[in-house]
This record gives structure tokens, sequence and C-alpha cells, in this order.
């Protein structure tokens, strides 16, 4: 046995001395590729498993490349287990799907099977908001460990917002000492806030054990630099990168505001790149989130440095895009250009190429990718324009969304399970926004079981998205949460 990861030796080192078998089950979300059984079964004892893994990179061939990647082999029968795969990634994954027959730690017996699995998409993410509120690094990694049981492997971690920067930076040290405290909370219906400050941040030397963390669970974490909107933050920190100058507090309150960064001034793209720079330093992602959404313009249409630039630029109202909106597009394309020259790919909101009228808006670069949250349509109109896609609408994927946890019953899944995935996408991705959630207690509530539902959609075949056997492989994914000690909504019993 070799390389197993941290999780998965938990469970190994459960002895089983006196205890009878337990029933086992292959039932899990997501649901493997392909799974046959023999007419036998076969007891585990995890405190003596024996495992015999190989690594053969021909297994797969003929699939897509990520595909191959991450496929593996299992095959488990009296005769021993053996996990093939065709790369560690595939290896973590096999050992993943062992480890949830696995889950009590106990004596289990098994159907003899043999399954054959790799995943739909090759981007399979969830998205946490540090911004509006902060969450301590075993939050971070508690978080992970749910992301490795549903076999996703793309952490798209939201460090920046109106309401807190949560990053550090070496070279801007105020966006930490600074604009990572602000003096309280909204409270519905009132004006003032609750003057209870928030704050918190992570330092580099965390970001990058929580990004060590991630790879031994086969995650990748992209980071999220929000701009040039929800910048708030960093201009009470620097306020010269706005268009007023000032002065401004970090925000105490949800929603939209009108100050961003000024996209006239040369020193606010230096910024922009200064502190994208420190990113990638930190984050051996292949994506870097650049957010891009909820961008007002009413600074920039007042704004002589952001006219200025305009005109200097030759941006021409069209009819359907403002000078304004096409700014915008220039100034996330000088982001983009310069994480694509370190070897990375952006990723954007919609916004920056739609809007909610479903009209093209913006010109992105073709290589950046484009996450569409609005409605359905807005990632199908990314595909239809020529990038590439992610999948993550706020009706089903939102699951921080308060009409989605009020859900009861069946309405519960098929708010995500139902919803309607376009084709030639690059993955599919479920977010939660912390607006309403300030405790890491109440993370896995909200996220659990439906994250089981959004694990159908990001690895299984459509074929096997069948609701009935949906039902009884979440019952068994529920019992895993419970041994691991992770809160889960019981709407849908």
């Amino acid at each position: 046995m070799k390389n197993i990861t941290p999780l998965f030796l938990v469970i190994l080192a459960c002895a089983c001395h006196r205890q009878e078998p337990t029933p086992g089950s292959w039932d899990m979300c997501p649901a493997p590729r392909s799974i046959s059984f023999a007419e036998d079964s076969v007891t585990i004892h995890p405190g003596k498993l024996k495992i015999k893994e190989i690594s053969d990179p021909s297994l797969g061939a003929g699939l897509k490349p990520f595909q191959q990647q991450e496929c593996y082999k299992l095959e488990v029968s009296k005769g021993g287990i053996t996990l093939t795969a065709a790369s560690e990634t595939g290896l973590l994954r096999g050992r993943q799907t062992l480890l949830k027959a696995l889950s009590e730690g106990r004596c289990v017996k098994l159907p003899s099977a043999t399954i054959w699995d790799y995943p739909e998409y090759s981007y399979r993410a969830f998205m946490l908001d540090c911004g509006r509120h902060y969450f301590p690094v075993e939050t971070i990694k508690e978080i992970l460990d749910v992301m490795a049981v549903h076999q996703m492997n793309e952490f798209h971690w939201h460090l920046s917002e109106d309401q807190g920067w949560r990053l550090e930076i070496k070279k801007y040290p105020r966006l930490t000492e600074v604009g990572s405290v602000r003096a309280g909370d909204p409270v519905p219906g009132q004006k003032d806030h609750n003057g209870i400050p928030h704050s918190g941040f992570y330092t580099q030397a965390e970001a990058r054990d929580i990004v060590a963390y991630a790879a031994e669970r086969g995650i990748e974490v992209i980071p999220e630099i929000d701009l040039p909107g929800h910048m708030k933050a960093a201009l009470a920190s620097y306020p010269e990168l706005g268009c007023t100058g000032g002065p401004y507090e970090v925000a105490c309150e949800w929603g939209v505001l009108d100050d961003v960064l000024c996209a006239g001034k040369e020193h606010t793209l230096a910024f922009v790149k200064d502190v994208l720079s420190e990113v990638m330093d930190i984050f051996p992602s292949r994506y870097i989130h650049l957010g891009g959404d909820e961008c007002p313009k009413v600074r920039w249409e007042a704004c002589p440095h952001c006219q200025s630039k305009i005109k200097e630029l030759g941006l021409k109202a069209d009819g359907k895009k403002t000078a304004e909106e096409l700014l915008q597009s220039w100034f996330m394309d000088q982001a983009s250009a310069f994480v694509e020259a370190r070897g990375r790919r952006s990723i954007v909101w919609n916004d920056v190429l739609v809007d909610w009228g479903n009209d093209v808006i913006g010109a992105p670069s073709h290589n950046t990718v484009i996450a569409g949250w609005m409605r359905p349509v807005s990632t199908e109109i990314a595909v239809r324009e020529g990038y590439d896609a992610i999948f993550c609408p706020v009706g089903h994927l939102y699951l921080s969304a308060a009409d989605g946890n009020a859900l009861k019953g069946e309405a519960y899944f098929r708010r995500v399970l139902d919803a309607p995935v376009p084709k030639k996408i690059l993955g599919v991705e479920a977010c939660l926004w912390s607006e309403r959630v300030s405790e890491p207690d109440s993370i896995l509530w909200r996220i659990l079981p439906r994250l089981s539902a959004v694990a159908e959609l990001q690895w299984s075949a459509p074929a096997s998205r069948d609701y009935s056997s949906f039902l009884l492989r979440v019952k068994r994914m529920q019992e895993l949460y419970t041994a691991h000690g992770w809160a889960w909504n019981p709407a849908a019993e």
C-alpha cells in the first residue's frame, strides 16, 4: 500500500477485534460510471487491509485526456483488492470510493464488485466566500475533506470583498491591516450595523498550507480577487485607487456598492498586477479568478480619469454596450493578459460578457473562462460565443440561497438535480456566499446533503442520474456524514 491520503489512513487505522462484520454497500454519491457484481461477498478488515495498487498509463486509452487522468478500476473480491489507475490522481479517486464503503471503520461485508469510473467534467468545484465572513483554517480544511469525499477537484476561494480583504499581500500591508476589519454586520430592516467588529485574514503561509492540504486530496485551490467591483475594502486601505479618492470605509452593508476601482488611473492597474503577482506566487493553480461581476459604472461616468482613458482607447457606445462597459472589458483584458503571461487562465463571472437581459455587452479575450451565475442561459450564451464556460446558476447551485435551504422533501434535491446543464461546458460549480453564514458550524448544514446532488451533476454520467437510485445512495452518504461528525440538513427526510 502506498501514498494513502491522511483521511484514508484514519479509516485504515481502526481495528475491528471481535466485531461482527457490518453489512456494507457500494451505494454512494457520485454514482460510479459502472459497477458489476459477483455472486459472493468479501469481509474487509480495515486494520488488516492490503491493497494492490497498479499504475497503468494505458488505462482509459480513448477517453478524453482529463478523464484518463482521473479514471480508475477498483476490483474487490475474496482474492484481494486491486486498484488500477493511469495516474496518481486516479488512485486518489479510487481510494476515495473504497473509503466510502468503509466509512464506519469497522469490519465490513461487501458484495464482490468491479468498479470502472471516470468523471463527466474536468472542472468540479465548490466555492466558499470568505470575504463577507472570515472562516478559520481548520474550517477550510474540513471543507476540503468534504469535497474529497464527493470527488470534487477545484476549491474556488473567494478572498476579497467590499466587506473584507482576506489574503496577506506583502507589498500592500494595509489591505489586511485596514481592509480585513469592519465595524459590524448589517441588521435587517435597520440602517445601522450591529456594532460587533468582524475581522480575519489568511497569511501567505496559511494559504500555502491550505494549497498543500488540498493537493493531498486531489484538489486545486483557485483564488479569486474580485475586480474592479466589490473592492471597497481595498479602497478603504488605499483610497487613491478609487475615482473620488475617498475617504472610504470597509463596507458594513451587503449588496452592490457604487465605489469601485478607478479604471482610468495607471497606478490602479499597477496595483492589480502587483496583487496578482503575489497571488500567483502562492497559488500554483491553472486558473486565477478575477471576478468582474456587479461593477456599477456611476463613478466611471463622472470620473475624469476614466473618461480620459475611454477617449484615449477610442471606446464608443454602440447601442448595446456603453463606453464604460467597454472600459471594463479593456480593464479585465489587461488583468487577464497579465495572468496568461504567467501561464495561467483567468475565470470571470458572466457579467463581463452577458447581462441580466441576456444581451452580450462585453468582449473578453476568448482564452478567458466564463462562469455563468445569473441563469442557465448565461452559460449557454458563453458557449455559443465560443468560450469555455462553467455552469453555476444562482437558481440551482447557490447553496446559500434562503429559498433553497427552506425547501423540503423531493424539492430539496430536485433544485440541483433538475438543473438544465448545457452541453460543451468545462464543468459545474456550487457556491456558498456568506452574507447569511457567519458561523463555521453552519456551513456544512447548508451544503449537506445537497453536495451529493451537485457531485452527481459533476462526476456521474447523465444516464446514471436516476432519482430513485440517488435517494438510496444519498441515505448512505448521510450515514457517512454522521460518522465523520459533519452536520447535515435533514430537509429531504
